[in-house]
C-alpha cells in the first residue's frame, strides 16, 4: 500500500472536514444509525423473519440502489433459495461461528442472487470495524492506493480474498487513527483518492 499517497489524501479530507462540517457530523451519524439498525438484527430475529421483513432487511442496502423495483429483487431471492434456506445462509454469514473465509464460500456456493456487494454490506455495517463494503469504488480506491493482488473480477473474490482486503483495510485503519475506518473507507472512498483515477482491468 502506498501510505504516503494515503496520507495525503487523509490531509486532504481532514481539511473537508473542517470547511463541511455540517455535512461530516451529519454523515457520521447516519453511519451509526445505519450501523445500529443492522446490528439490530440478532441471529434469533434473522431465523424468524417472514417475506416482509427480508425486504425490510434486504431493501434498504445501498447495493440495491441500482433496482427500481426492489421488491421484485427481494421476492425473486426468495423464490430462488427458498426462505428458510435464504434466513439460514443469511444468519450463518452474519453471526456464524466459523472464521469468515468458511462462511463467506458457503453463502455463495447456496445462495443465487446476492453477490460480493450485498453480502459486503451487511456485514459491514454489523461489524463496521472488522469488514468492508466490497463493490467498484472500493476497487478503484485499492488500486489507486496500489494495494497488491486485487480481485479483477467477480469469480476471483472469495472467502480468502475478502478476508485479505478486509486486513487491507484495517491497514488503512491504523494510518488513518479514527473510529469506524471501514465503513468511512467506502463512504469517502471516491472523493479521497480522486474521482479522476482509472482502473485498469488488466
Amino acid at each position: 500500500m502506498n501510505t504516503e499517497l494515503l496520507k495525503q489524501h487523509i490531509s486532504a479530507y481532514k481539511k473537508w472536514i473542517n470547511e463541511n462540517k455540517e455535512q461530516a457530523i451529519s454523515e457520521q451519524g447516519e453511519r451509526k444509525q445505519l450501523s445500529s439498525v443492522y446490528q439490530a438484527y440478532t441471529k434469533e430475529r434473522i431465523l424468524s423473519m417472514t417475506e416482509e421483513d427480508i425486504y425490510e432487511y434486504i431493501a434498504p442496502l445501498w447495493a440495491m440502489l441500482i433496482w427500481g423495483n426492489k421488491q421484485y429483487v427481494v421476492n425473486k431471492l426468495i423464490s430462488d433459495n427458498g426462505l428458510e434456506i435464504l434466513k439460514k445462509q443469511i444468519a450463518n454469514l452474519i453471526w456464524g461461528s466459523d472464521k469468515i473465509e468458511t462462511r463467506w464460500d458457503e453463502f455463495r456456493k447456496k445462495i443465487k442472487g446476492m453477490g460480493p456487494a450485498m453480502m459486503s454490506e451487511l456485514l459491514c455495517k454489523t461489524y463496521p470495524h472488522e469488514y468492508l463494503i466490497w463493490n467498484r469504488r472500493a476497487l478503484i480506491g485499492f488500486d489507486y492506493l496500489e494495494i497488491p493482488n486485487l480481485p479483477r473480477y467477480d469469480y476471483q473474490l472469495k472467502g480468502k480474498m475478502y478476508a485479505y482486503l478486509c486486513e487491507k483495510a484495517k491497514e488503512m485503519a491504523v494510518v488513518m487513527e479514527k473510529e469506524q475506518i471501514i465503513l468511512l473507507i467506502y463512504l469517502r472512498l471516491i472523493t479521497l483518492f480522486g474521482r479522476n483515477y482509472k482502473f485498469s482491468q488488466t
